[in-house]
C-alpha cells in the first residue's frame, strides 16, 4: 500500500513501529490485573497496521519486537503477574503467534475488506470489527497461552481458558482502538476523499484513557473489597477458634465433674465416660485421671495400679522437691496407645509442675505450653489442660487429683477454619514471645505479606498469636468473574463506539457513492414492486376463478332446480350443488391452512395410526380417477405390515392427497406410481419415504424454484389448462417441514415429475380399535334451543333438526336465549357466537352462572375456525365447537353424543 512519499520515510516509520511495539508493551504491563491479565494490548493494533502497510516485509520487525519484549520483561516482578513468556521456546512461539495474527488480519483487509476507514458498505464495517478486530485476535491468544502452559513450569493452569479469554479480549481492544487511530494518521495519498484525522484519533484516545482509568479504579476497588471480606473472615476465624478452644476446656471440666461426682470411679467406668468424650471431639488425643498422693504413699499407689492393670506398673518421675506430692497418671484413655504413660509423675516435669501450681487453676482449667507429640506418625503440636478434682470433707489438701486432656492443635484448626478460609489466608500460630510458629497452615510457605492481621488468643493461662496473611491469589480469585465482565463490557462499549465512528466516516466519504446506489436501489425497488403487484393480480385472478367456478355451479343448478319438478333431475342438481359447495369449502380451508402456517399457529397431533391403512385409502381414492383418465395407476407399498406409527395421520394424508391429485391432474397419458419405503433408523424410529412419480407435463428448472411458494404455479398464464390456487404444494411443503420432514422434486419439461416425501416417525405396536356398534338413538325427545340471528341459517338449522324429528325453539340473539333458558328446561343449546344485542360468548357466560356444563350443554355454531377461536369458546363455557357451514352428519353425531350422556 502506497502511504509514504519516499523509501526513507517508509523505512523510518517501519523502525518506529517496531520500537513502538516494544516500548508501549512495556508501559502497558503496569496496567496488568492481578490475574495475569493486561486489559488492553495496543501492540496488537500496531502489528496489524504494520502488516497492512508493509505486508510481509513487516514480519521480521514484528517478530523481533515481540521476542525482545517478552525476554526483557520475563525477569522483572511484573512477569509473575502478566501473561508473558520468559524462556526462549516461549517467546519464540509467542512471537510466531503475534506474526500470524497480524499477517492474517492484514490479509483480510488487503484482499477482502479494504482500508478500514474507506469501507464501502456498513456490512464491511461490521466484518472488520467482528472478524479482524475480534475473531482474528483469537490466534495470538491461543498460541500464546499454549506456549505458557507448554514451556513455563511456573504457569498456573487454573482458569486456563479464562486466561485465553483475557488475552483475546485484550488483543481485541488493542486492535479496535489502535488501528483506526494509526490509519487516520497514515492515510493513502491516492484517496480522493480524505478523512479528517482529529475526530478519529480523539475518539480512540478517549477510549484508551477510559479503559486504562477504568482498569486502574477497578483494581483498587476490587482490592479494597477483597480486604474487607478478609477482615470479616478473620473475625469469623477468631470466633470459631475461641469456640473450639472453649470446647476443649469444657471437655476437661466435664471429666473433672464426673470424677468429682464419683469418688470411687473404677477404671472401666472412667474408660466408658472418656470414650464418649473422645467420640464427641476428634481433636482430643487422650484423657487421663492423675491422682495426687504424698511421697509416703507411693508404695500403696503402686500396689493399687498393679491390682487394677494386673501387672507391675512403675511410678516414673522423681519429685523435684522433697516435700512435693506426686501427681501420677492412674487412668488414661485410649489405653493401648498410651499405656506407657501409666504411672507417670506429672509433677516431675518443671513446666507441668508450674502449670499445676498456677493459682488460676481453682477457677478454670489451666493449659501447658505447646508440646510436640511423638506418638503420632509426624510430630504434632498439642497442649495439655488440667482441671482439679477436690476431696470432700478434707481441709489439709483439698485437691484429690487432676482431670487431664491432651488436645491436637491441627485438628482444632481444621475444624475451626473451613476450606474457603484456608484458601484465603496463610495461617500461622505462635506462642507468646516466640519467633517460630508451632503451626503452619501450609508447610511450603512462610507467613510474609503486606496485608495481614495478628489475633491475640488468651485461654487457660496461655497466650497465642494467630497470624493471618492474605494469599496472593485470593484477590484475583475474588474478582475473577467481575474481571471478565469488565473486559467484555469494555470490548462491547469500544466496539459500539468504533462502529459509530466508522459509520460516520462511511457516511462522510461515501455520500456520492450512496446517491448512485440509492438510484439503483430505487430502480430495483420499483421492479420488485411491479413484480409484487403482478403476483397480487395473478393471485386475485386465480382466486376469483377458483371461487367463481363452484359458485357458478351452485347458482346455475339452483336456478335450474326452480324450473324443474322431476325428482330424479332435482336430486342430480342437489348432488352437484353439494359437490360444488364442498369444493368451495376445501378452497377456504386451504387459505386457512396457509394462514395458520404463516402465523405459526398450526399444531400437529401425535397419535398412533396405521400407515398401511392410510395408503390403502389413497389407493382406493385415486385408482378410479386414473382409470377414468386412461392412465396406469400403481401402488408399491413396501412398508412393514406389523408396525404402526405415531404422528398426525390427517396431515400426512393431506400431503399425499395433494401430491397424488396433482400427479393425476398433470398427467394426460402414461402412468402415475406411488412407492412407499421404510428404513430403520433405531429401535423406535423409521425413515418413511413416499415417492409419487408421474409421466406428465414436467416442470421447467426455473419454475421448480418457486413451485413451493404460496399462490404460485408453474404456469401463471391466463390460458392455463389445469386451474388451482397454487396453495396445495405450499401447504404440503410446510406441513412436511413441521413434521421435521421434507418434500423434494425432480422433474424435466415433458418427461414427468417425481415428488419425494420423507418423514421420520416413531414406531409403535398395532392398536386394536374397538368395534363401534351402531345403535338407534331417538333424537326426537331432545328439547333444543337455537340462538341464530341470520334467517337463512335459522331455516337451515331448523330443516336439519326437522330431518332428525326435532322441533327446536329459535331466538334471534343471546339476550333472548338467556331469558328462554331461565323460563324453560332444555336438553341442549345451539348458540351462534356473533349476534346483535348480545353475542353468544356473553350469553354463554351468563347461562353458566345458573347452569353448569353438565346440566345444560351449549354447542358453539360459528364460522370462526382458527385454533384460538376454538380455545376461547371452550374457555367461555361452551361444551363443543361446530364450524359453519354445518353438515347434517356432523350435527347428528354431536347430538347423539349428548343423548348418550344425558338421556334418562
Amino acid at each position: 500500500m502506497k502511504v509514504f512519499r519516499s523509501t526513507s520515510s517508509s523505512f523510518c516509520f517501519y523502525v518506529l513501529f517496531a520500537l513502538a511495539y516494544f516500548i508501549i508493551g512495556k508501559l502497558l504491563t503496569n496496567f496488568a490485573f492481578q490475574s495475569q491479565v493486561i486489559p488492553i494490548w495496543i501492540p496488537a493494533g500496531i502489528a496489524l497496521v504494520g502488516c497492512f502497510i508493509w505486508w510481509w516485509r513487516f514480519i521480521p520487525a514484528l517478530f523481533i519486537a515481540s521476542v525482545a519484549f517478552n525476554l526483557s520483561i520475563g525477569d522483572s516482578p511484573i512477569g509473575e503477574n502478566a501473561l508473558i513468556g520468559n524462556t526462549l521456546n516461549e517467546v519464540l512461539l509467542i512471537g510466531c503467534g503475534a506474526v500470524l495474527q497480524g499477517i492474517t488480519g492484514a490479509a483480510i483487509l488487503r484482499y477482502w475488506l479494504g482500508h478500514p476507514l474507506y469501507l464501502k458498505t456498513r456490512l464491511a464495517i461490521i466484518y472488520f470489527i467482528a472478524v479482524v478486530g475480534i475473531a482474528v485476535s483469537l490466534i495470538s491468544a491461543n498460541i500464546g497461552v499454549f506456549a505458557l502452559s507448554a514451556f513455563n513450569p511456573a504457569y498456573s493452569m487454573v482458569n486456563h481458558w479464562q486466561n485465553v479469554t483475557y488475552w483475546w479480549l485484550g488483543d481485541a481492544l488493542g486492535v479496535l482502538i489502535t488501528t483506526p487511530a494509526l490509519l487516520a494518521l497514515l492515510q493513502p495519498k491516492f484517496k480522493q476523499h480524505y478523512v479528517t484525522p482529529l475526530p478519529t484519533v480523539f475518539v480512540c484516545f478517549v477510549l484508551f484513557i477510559s479503559v486504562a482509568s477504568t482498569t486502574k479504579l477497578y483494581n483498587q476497588e476490587s482490592k479494597s473489597n477483597a480486604l474487607q471480606i478478609a477482615k470479616r473472615e478473620a473475625q469469623v476465624i477468631e470466633n470459631s477458634l475461641f469456640r473450639y478452644l472453649n470446647r476443649s476446656q469444657i471437655a476437661v471440666q466435664s471429666l473433672a465433674s464426673q470424677m468429682q461426682a464419683s469418688p470411687n470411679l473404677s477404671q472401666q467406668e472412667f474408660h466408658n465416660y472418656a470414650a464418649e468424650l473422645l467420640a464427641q471431639h476428634t481433636f482430643i488425643k487422650a484423657l487421663s485421671w492423675n491422682i495426687k498422693v504424698p511421697q509416703a504413699r507411693v508404695d500403696d499407689l503402686r500396689k493399687d495400679l498393679a491390682e487394677i492393670y494386673q501387672t507391675d506398673v512403675k511410678v516414673k518421675g522423681e519429685p523435684l522437691a522433697s516435700d512435693d506430692p506426686l501427681v501420677v497418671v492412674k487412668y488414661i484413655a485410649p489405653l493401648e496407645e498410651n499405656r506407657s504413660a501409666l504411672g507417670l509423675n506429672v509433677f516431675s516435669n518443671p513446666a507441668r509442675r508450674a502449670t499445676l501450681l498456677d493459682p488460676n487453676i481453682k477457677y478454670q482449667p489451666v493449659g501447658t505450653q505447646i508440646i510436640n507429640l511423638v506418638q503420632t506418625k509426624e510430630p504434632a503440636p498439642a497442649y495439655l489442660l488440667f482441671s482439679p478434682v477436690y476431696q470432700q470433707g478434707t481441709q489439709d489438701d483439698p485437691i484429690k487429683g487432676y482431670a487431664t486432656g491432651v488436645f491436637l492443635v491441627r485438628n482444632i484448626i481444621d475444624q475451626a477454619i473451613n476450606d474457603e478460609q484456608s484458601n484465603m489466608f496463610n495461617i500461622a500460630l505462635f506462642e507468646d514471645q516466640a519467633d517460630t510458629p508451632f503451626y503452619l497452615g501450609n508447610k511450603n510457605t512462610t507467613v510474609i505479606g503486606d496485608d495481614f492481621t495478628t489475633i491475640k488468643i488468651s485461654f487457660s493461662g496461655q497466650v497465642w498469636h494467630l497470624q493471618l496473611a492474605i494469599k496472593d491469589e485470593f484477590i484475583p480469585h475474588q474478582a475473577n468473574h467481575l474481571t471478565l465482565f469488565l473486559l467484555i463490557l469494555q470490548v462491547v462499549v469500544s466496539t459500539l463506539i468504533l462502529l459509530v465512528l466508522l459509520l460516520f466516516n462511511h457516511q462522510h466519504i461515501a455520500l456520492s457513492r450512496l446517491v448512485t446506489e440509492r438510484t439503483r436501489s430505487l430502480v430495483r425497488a420499483k421492479k420488485q414492486s411491479d413484480l409484487a403487484n403482478q403476483a397480487k393480480s395473478r393471485f386475485l385472478a386465480n382466486m376469483s376463478h377458483e371461487i367463481r367456478t363452484p359458485l357458478n355451479a351452485v347458482i346455475g343448478f339452483s336456478t335450474l332446480a326452480k324450473k324443474d319438478d322431476d325428482a330424479k333431475t332435482l336430486n342430480g342438481y342437489l348432488q352437484k350443488i353439494n359437490l360444488a359447495s364442498k369444493s368451495l369449502l376445501s378452497l377456504i380451508n386451504d387459505v386457512l391452512d396457509i394462514s395458520k402456517i404463516e402465523s405459526q399457529k398450526l399444531t400437529l397431533e401425535l397419535s398412533p395410526f396405521d400407515l398401511n391403512n392410510l395408503l390403502d385409502r389413497i389407493n382406493t381414492m385415486f385408482e378410479q380417477s386414473a382409470h377414468n383418465k386412461k392412465i396406469n395407476w400403481t401402488m408399491n407399498n413396501q412398508l412393514p405390515t406389523n408396525i404402526w406409527f405415531e404422528g398426525d395421520a390427517m396431515r400426512i394424508e393431506q400431503i399425499l392427497l395433494n401430491l397424488c391429485s396433482n400427479a393425476i391432474k398433470f398427467t394426460a397419458e402414461g402412468e402415475v406410481s406411488v412407492s412407499a419405503l421404510a428404513k430403520q433408523v433405531d429401535d423406535t424410529r423409521m425413515q418413511i419415504t413416499i415417492i409419487i412419480k408421474d409421466s406428465g407435463i414436467g416442470i421447467e428448472p426455473a419454475d421448480q424454484r418457486k413451485l413451493f411458494d404460496a399462490f404460485t404455479q408453474a404456469d401463471n398464464s391466463t390460458s392455463r389448462r389445469f386451474g388451482g390456487t397454487g396453495l396445495g404444494l405450499a401447504i404440503a411443503k410446510e406441513l412436511s417441514l413441521l413434521m421435521a420432514g421434507d418434500i423434494t422434486l425432480s422433474s424435466a419439461k415433458g418427461e414427468g415429475s417425481t415428488f419425494t416425501f420423507t418423514v421420520l416417525l416413531n414406531t409403535c405396536a398395532p392398536i386394536e380399535k374397538p368395534q363401534k356398534t351402531q345403535k338407534k338413538v331417538d333424537l326426537s325427545t331432545l328439547r333444543i334451543l337455537v340462538a341464530e340471528d341470520n334467517q337463512v341459517n335459522q331455516l337451515v338449522i331448523k330443516a336439519m333438526l326437522s330431518a332428525l324429528k326435532i322441533t327446536p325453539i329459535i331466538v334471534e340473539n343471546g339476550e333472548l336465549a338467556v331469558a328462554k333458558v331461565q323460563e324453560h328446561d332444555f336438553d341442549l343449546v345451539l348458540m351462534d357466537c356473533q349476534m346483535p344485542i348480545m353475542d353468544g360468548y356473553q350469553a354463554t357466560s351468563l347461562i353458566r352462572k345458573i347452569k353448569t356444563a353438565e346440566q345444560l350443554p351449549i354447542i358453539a355454531l360459528t364460522a370462526d375456525v382458527m385454533p384460538e377461536d376454538k380455545a376461547h369458546a371452550l374457555a367461555i363455557g361452551f361444551n363443543q365447537h361446530l364450524a359453519k357451514p354445518l353438515e347434517l352428519d356432523k350435527l347428528t353425531e354431536c347430538l347423539t353424543n349428548y343423548v348418550d350422556v344425558y338421556e334418562p
